[in-house]
């Protein structure tokens, strides 16, 4: 398989099989990440998770150059 365009390790890809199976299995992910996040019951957390969402995380998403790393939070 060749190296990924996502600066992920070459075979990143190959872990999962089914591109669903990966797409799910990040999902789950993030969903436990964000409701760890949430369950601290910082003041003004929320706001904070809503903004990293829409913009952060967004662009790392799209930006093909960026780290296999999320930014953080």
């Amino acid at each position: 398989m060749p190296h990924s365009k996502f600066k992920r390790p070459p075979g990143f890809e190959g872990v999962q099989t089914d591109p669903e199976e990966s797409y799910r299995a990040g999902y789950q992910h993030g969903a436990r990440a964000l409701l760890r996040f949430l369950e601290a019951g910082r003041p003004g957390d929320l706001d904070r998770a809503k903004s990293w969402i829409e913009s952060e995380l967004t662009g790392w998403r799209h930006d093909t150059q960026a780290e296999p790393v999320p930014p953080p939070l």
